[in-house]
Order: C-alpha cells, then sequence, then structure tokens
C-alpha cells in the first residue's frame, strides 16, 4: 500500500485526525516536489502551492530571505532570523517549520554515522521527540525537523542524558506506540519498535497518529522538546 493510500485509510479508521492527516498529505506532496532544489524560488513556489500560502507572504519571505545575505540550503536555520512577529501566532511558527524543512529536504543526505547522544540533532540542532527501536533492540531518534536519524543509547532520557530507568515512565496507546515521561527533567519523547514500523512504514505518520498520547502526557505536566512533523508542539 502507497502512503497516500494508508493515510485515506487512517482518515477514516480515525476521523478525529483527519484535518492533521490532511495536512501531513500536503507535506509529502511538498517534500516530493522540493527534491533536487537548488535555488530559493524552487522550494517557495511549492510551498506556497501546496499549502496554499498567500503570495503575498511568500513576496515577503522572498524578500527576506535576501536580505540575510545568508544560504538557506547551507543554513535552513536562518529562517528564523526573518523579520517575522513571533506574536503572530503559532500558525506562522508552524509554516516556518514547515519552510525550513523543505529547505534541509531539497539536499539528500545518507542517514549514517549520525549521533544524538548529546542531545541535540547533530544536524539541525533540535531536541530528540520521536525514537524507533529496531528488530535487535538499538534506539535511533528520527529528528522531526530535518529529518536526519542516529543512534542513542537504548534505556534513558534523550534530552538531559539520565540513564537511571527509575526515572522514566511509560504510556503506551492501542497501536503499542508508547511515550518515554522523564521524571528528571520533565520532558518526554515517543517511541515504538520494529512491529510498529512495518505496519505504518513512516515514523512521523506513527507520531502524527498518537497525537492523543502528547495530550495525556502534556496534561501530566511533560513537555515535548521540539515539534513533529506538522510543527505542531503543544497540543
Amino acid at each position: 500500500m502507497d502512503k497516500i493510500a494508508l493515510i485515506n485509510d487512517l482518515k477514516k479508521e480515525k476521523p478525529h485526525l483527519e484535518q492533521v492527516l490532511n495536512l501531513y498529505e500536503k507535506l509529502c506532496k511538498f517534500r516530493e516536489k522540493v527534491k533536487g532544489a537548488s535555488e530559493v524560488d524552487q522550494v517557495l513556489k511549492p510551498f506556497a502551492e501546496v499549502f496554499e500560502v498567500p503570495y503575498e507572504f511568500v513576496d515577503f519571505l522572498k524578500e527576506g530571505i535576501k536580505n540575510l545575505n545568508k544560504d538557506p540550503f547551507e543554513d535552513p536555520a536562518c529562517l528564523r532570523d526573518l523579520p517575522i512577529e513571533k506574536e503572530k501566532g503559532e500558525e506562522v511558527e508552524r509554516s516556518l517549520f514547515i519552510l525550513m524543512k523543505g529547505f534541509y529536504l531539497a539536499t539528500e543526505r545518507k542517514n549514517e554515522g549520525y549521533s544524538f547522544e548529546e542531545g541535540k540533532c547533530p544536524v539541525c540542532g533540535s531536541s530528540p521527540s520521536l525514537a524507533m527501536i529496531d528488530e535487535d533492540n538499538r534506539r535511533y531518534i528520527v529528528c522531526t525537523l530535518c529529518e536526519t536519524r542516529g543512534k542513542i543509547f537504548r534505556i534513558g532520557c534523550a534530552n538531559c542524558l539520565v540513564r537511571d530507568p527509575t526515572q522514566i515512565d511509560l504510556l503506551v496507546d492501542e497501536d503499542e506506540i508508547r511515550v518515554d515521561l522523564c521524571k528528571n527533567c520533565k520532558s518526554y519523547i515517543k517511541s515504538f519498535k520494529a512491529d510498529v514500523f512495518a505496519k505504518f512504514r513512516d515514523p512521523f505518520l506513527i507520531d502524527l497518529i498518537s497525537l492523543p498520547l502528547d495530550v495525556v502526557a502534556q496534561e501530566r505536566g511533560y513537555e515535548r522538546k521540539s515539534p513533529n512533523v506538522l510543527g505542531i508542539k503543544k497540543v
């Protein structure tokens, strides 16, 4: 089953997540359109088309990127320095997150040899919030911004790096997706095993369909340190 067909099936199965899954479907299209991009317009144009962004805002972004005097393909994080009023809300923050993702994904990288054992993504500097555990019981962080994958120690908190198992509590949902709650720093990350990945074949989709786990974790006072693939951090 291809990804779009799977997303459509999940919309029927989980109607409460239809809006989120519609947005992820758009993100999948955006990913494909920016592959191999080498000019700013080759990212901004599909960004506007896929997400129906007003062209006035796109023109503003284009001029702002030009005035930064930095290459967004070399340093996508420079978009955080755009003169945008942060008080305009979470929607603008999410738009910038997705736009940064477009520049990170324009250049294909091999997901080999990376490590998250210092508690940050080695490519973009984001904090961990999603992990996968392979058939050999090894844990890998999947960065929700630049989509880099890298190893980390199996037991413990990926954010404060405490390795004491008594500091970690677990929540598990019906799909066997779990949340690791760190009592030491009050952060959490999602994680899933190989059999869950075999079912859905997409770590970011697994993250999205388990949004109710984010709700429970945050209601208990735990913080997600980085947004999900759509730029959503607080739910």
